[in-house]
């Protein structure tokens, strides 16, 4: 088994001229520091044969310099990159200690990184000098080892937070795969949307879908929570939508009241371990009659918004989606005009609309009642959201639907 390895590594380094100096210093060292071990270079060691620095592994690294200024200047230059060692190793201090002995009357303080000690104090001073470095280079190398491997730990976890979130990224793109592709105004009808999650990915989902020739079916769903456990829940929810039965061959539309029930039920059901929780609005409109029926499970109730008159909400009764499985979802019916918005959104408009704890998100929507055009009214409260007080921070998912109805007769004059 071989000894045990020196606590203390000094080397002793002189250029020729001054070997005799340094080999009676490294005698010395050596029988004055006995936890020490005291080696002796030359200055020309420091390099190699193609001027590359020559590591050095020392803790304390002693010159005893020229009388020439020059000379010294690039001596300590060399012996700094010679004993700088690498922030990978663990055991290693930053770099080593750099004593340089010279005569004081020629040699100004050295370059930053070296002591400097008046060849004639040395003899007094530089023992209990080097003894001085002794007591905390100990604890130096044990702090530099910490050190290294607090780095290790904040790289591991640096990689795997980059490996988070390039799931995150990839799993909000599957998410706004899911999300329905625009549909063609039908009888004079359209529907425009505004999705700004939170994060990544959202815990609102909405699908529009046209049923028949005449009817669409709106939905509009908000996991309890945020992040990728309500987005999955979210996701499940409307992925798991029923707006017809087919009985006998024969497919027959069924209503948003009976649609949240079927949903709630499912996702009763399917609780395990953790109990998840939606709120959730759902809609079917006949284009051509301008009829809609509309049913809530605790969500935000379905604001109208008509020229000349304040905003109507339309409120439904209805227990959020998996709380009890035989809850009932009344329905409300609203019969469209010329000119009618009708908007479904998320309750991040609350909090994006608080003051002072109240929220005033309906007064924002009624400020737009004039506003005709869907696309301009999208953008507008877009704009509102985004110059608000209360909004520098998002606080929830944003979704809203737009459910606007042409007037045809405007139309006619225009054409």
């Amino acid at each position: 088994m071989g000894s045990a390895r020196p606590s203390i590594r000094i080397a002793v380094i002189s250029p020729a001229s001054n070997d005799a100096e340094a080999a009676a210093w490294r005698e010395r060292l050596s029988r004055e520091l006995p936890a020490a071990s005291v080696s002796q270079l030359a200055v020309d060691s420091l390099n190699d044969p193609r001027g590359v620095p020559v590591h050095i592994d020392v803790e304390i690294a002693v010159l005893f310099a020229p009388d020439s200024q020059g000379e010294t200047d690039a001596e300590i230059d060399a012996l700094l990159r010679s004993v700088e060692r690498g922030a990978n190793d663990p055991n290693a201090m930053a770099s080593a200690r750099v004593v340089v002995v010279g005569n004081g009357d020629t040699l100004h303080a050295p370059a930053s990184g070296a002591d400097f000690l008046p060849r004639a104090r040395a003899g007094d001073e530089l023992v209990p000098f080097l003894r001085g470095m002794f007591s905390c280079t100990a604890g130096l190398r044990s702090a530099r080892r910490e050190l290294a491997l607090l780095g290790r730990v904040v790289d591991s976890m640096r990689n795997e937070l980059e490996e988070r979130n390039e799931e995150l990224q990839l799993a909000a793109l599957v998410q706004k795969d899911f999300l329905p592709l625009p549909i063609e105004p039908l009888h004079g009808v359209r529907v425009t949307t505004l999705y700004r999650p939170l994060a990544q990915v959202s815990g609102d989902v909405y699908d529009v879908t046209q049923l028949d020739d005449d009817r669409i079916a709106i939905f509009l769903a908000d996991a309890v929570g945020h992040g990728i456990p309500a987005a999955l829940l979210g996701m499940a929810v409307c992925r798991s939508l029923e707006t017809a039965d087919r009985v006998n061959g024969q497919l027959t539309l069924i209503g948003p009241g009976e649609t949240l029930a079927r949903a709630n039920r499912r996702l009763y059901e399917h609780q395990r371990a953790t109990t998840r929780f939606a709120t959730a609005v759902a809609a079917v409109l006949d284009c051509r009659t301008r009829t809609m029926r509309v049913a809530c499970a605790g969500h935000p109730p379905a604001i109208l918004l008509r020229p000349g008159e304040p905003p109507r909400a339309l409120e439904a009764e209805g227990s959020l989606l998996g709380v009890f499985p035989d809850e009932r979802y009344d329905e409300v019916e609203v019969e469209l005009r010329p000119n009618d918005r009708l908007l479904f959104y998320s309750d991040g408009f609350e909090q994006a609309f608080a003051e002072n704890g109240t929220a005033r998100h309906i007064e924002e929507f009624g400020e737009m009642s004039g506003v005709l055009d869907p696309d301009e009214l999208v953008n507008r409260i877009a704009a509102r959201v985004d110059t608000h007080s209360g909004s520098l921070h998002q606080q929830d998912d944003l979704t809203l639907l737009c459910v606007s109805v042409e007037n045809f007769a405007a139309l006619r004059v225009a054409a």
